[in-house]
């Protein structure tokens, strides 16, 4: 069964080279998470009903959709750019190894993985970018 931080790991994985994947910005992460646990569908994994969002601010927030992506940063799966920290970027080994694991999904979470890949490259797209340009 898929879990939230599997989900993450499989829209890092698969829109690496597609989009600018916001970091700083979290709002499209929020954005999108909240879309997806509000509508029915699919191959929607267990873990939608445990998010929790917020409306403190200007847009949903989930602290476990907060908590995943920075785990994943400190741990060095992911990094983002200096200064701004704006955009993920993941090692194509990394990458490869995660979309491995989608192949093991069975096929209504693949049809929801794909559903929730639409929605997010749509999501970050809107996304303004602070910095287009990452030199590490």
């Amino acid at each position: 069964m898929m879990t939230l931080g599997e989900l993450i790991k499989q829209l890092v994985s698969h829109l690496n080279t597609e989009v600018r994947i916001p970091f700083e910005n979290e709002a499209p992460w929020h954005e999108l998470f909240y879309q997806l646990k509000r509508e029915n569908i699919q191959g929607k994994p267990p873990f939608f009903k445990s998010l929790r969002f917020d409306w403190d601010g200007p847009y949903p927030k989930c602290k476990q959709v907060t908590e995943y992506l920075h785990a994943l940063h400190w741990n060095a799966c992911i990094s983002v750019c200096n200064p701004t920290f704006d955009a993920i970027t993941l090692p194509e080994d990394i990458a490869a190894h995660w979309k491995a694991e989608a192949a093991k999904l069975d096929p209504e979470q693949q049809d929801f993985l794909s559903e929730a890949l639409k929605r997010a490259k749509q999501e970050f797209r809107a996304c303004p970018s602070q910095s287009s340009v990452c030199n590490t």
